[in-house]
């Protein structure tokens, strides 16, 4: 399996007006970022779970930089 990026976009509130992007994470596969998902969406309640927009994408490669 291949190692991914996943992240997530919240929209615009009177905290961020300009909406947030989380720090992408980078996990050993597709099962992986979704049990994060899964569980971050979990533990934030639903009113936050509603504001985000997941992002699971393939990594470019071992050494990618970004934080695992």
């Amino acid at each position: 399996m291949n190692r991914v990026h996943v992240a997530y976009i919240e929209s615009a509130t009177l905290a961020h007006p300009d909406g947030w992007t989380s720090p992408a994470h980078c996990l050993e596969n597709r099962e992986a970022a979704e049990r994060l998902r899964d569980a971050t969406n979990l533990l934030s309640g639903r009113n936050a779970a509603a504001r985000r927009t997941w992002r699971i994408t393939d990594c470019p490669g071992d050494n990618c930089g970004v934080r695992r």
